[in-house]
């Protein structure tokens, strides 16, 4: 299994680089609907355009990494293709809305939705314990199940293409959280997802070596969309196949994206009253990048790269935090519970230090990107 499975990892990720490669070469071809043209959006902190259909590369890097797996027999593939197809009605309109620039958010949620209740048709990827007593009484029934699934999952996808703003930024987040649910999968002996989560992480690498640093292809919100799908799938086939797994581990490795999530639609709809689904720079990915805009030592401006460089970096490193509490208290759900308080706690002690005054309000615009 071993060996199939290096030589599965290997092959999602050179499909993956070589699909982005090709699309970042030939992309005077297609650029009249693939690249990012809108470089005044308030969001916008790129100042090229950029190919943004780098899903392309993490769909056809699962798929043929899939494929080898099926054509040997193995025990995984066939739930994972049968989840590759679930995620067909998100990923296909998150594509849409990279070429058109025309689907809103709410159609791209509701296709969310479809594919997760694909997967709960499809696979019974259904939550039923929330470690949780009011809550696990409501699961009980089976529409509540479906119901809350459907949200959860529909929710965490949309969660990636929200912080997908900095040059590697979403995918290296994803691929440190599905290391943290495959290392809980490993921990559990469920080489299933373990494996389906190993898959994902290669081919969000072949991705992430033309778009870490320098950004010359972007994950768009197909590629969002698809590496969100894929996240909150593994985590609820993580729970739902080893009911002694956490929720609160799991709810804690993916709570980074959650939680910039809630924080944003509280902020823009309580504190700035405005339209949740408005798009400004007030992420703190972006606060980020932008109290990295100056040298320490004078004047001068770091380059655009090494400003996403670390600022990317410094949100991996509060996301591998959460692995690292995860794994380690994941016997203990009061330990966990705290965890999931703690990041919550640390995320707006940071946000406090790095946002404008209160005098200076963070500008918006409605917009169809997070």
């Amino acid at each position: 299994m071993t060996t199939l499975l290096s030589w599965e990892f290997a092959s999602a990720l050179a499909s993956s680089f070589a699909v982005c490669a090709f699309l970042v070469v030939t992309q005077r071809w297609h650029g009249r609907f693939s690249l990012d043209h809108d470089l005044n959006g308030v969001q916008k902190i790129h100042t090229i355009p950029v190919p943004r259909v780098g899903g392309l590369g993490l769909l056809l890097g699962l798929f043929v990494a899939i494929v080898i797996g099926y054509t040997e027999n193995s025990k995984t593939y066939p739930t994972a293709l049968i989840l590759l197809a679930c995620a067909a009605p998100v990923f296909v309109t998150g594509f849409a809305e990279d070429l058109t620039k025309k689907i809103s958010i709410r159609t791209r949620l509701l296709a969310s939705f479809v594919s997760a209740a694909a997967a709960i048709w499809l696979l019974d990827a259904r939550l039923l314990n929330l470690d949780t007593a009011i809550l696990d009484a409501l699961l009980s029934y089976h529409a509540v199940s479906v119901l809350f699934t459907v949200f959860a999952v529909g929710g965490v996808t949309h969660s990636i293409n929200i912080i997908d703003g900095l040059n590697g930024l979403a995918a290296g987040a994803v691929s440190i959280m599905l290391a943290g649910l495959g290392t809980l999968a490993w921990m559990h002996g469920d080489h299933m997802v373990m494996e389906m989560c190993l898959l994902g992480i290669a081919a969000m690498g072949g991705f992430m070596i033309l778009n870490y640093p320098f950004g010359r292809i972007f994950l768009g919100d197909g590629g969002a969309y698809l590496a969100g799908f894929w996240l909150a799938e593994c985590a609820v086939l993580l729970l739902v196949r080893n009911p002694s797994v956490s929720t609160w581990g799991v709810l804690l490795a993916c709570f980074y994206p959650v939680w910039e999530t809630v924080f944003s639609m509280y902020r823009r709809r309580v504190y700035q009253r405005v339209n949740s689904g408005n798009a400004d720079m007030g992420h703190l990915h972006q606060l980020v990048y932008c109290s990295l805009q100056t040298q320490k030592s004078g004047s001068h401006q770091r380059p655009s790269w090494l400003r996403h460089g670390l600022a990317s970096a410094t949100i991996w490193g509060l996301t591998l935090g959460c692995q690292v509490l995860a794994l380690t208290e994941n016997a203990n759900p009061v330990a966990l519970v705290f965890g999931v308080i703690g990041f919550a706690l640390i995320y707006c002690l940071l946000y406090s230090a790095l946002a404008p005054s209160k005098n200076e309000r963070i500008p918006t615009v409605h917009a169809t990107n997070g």
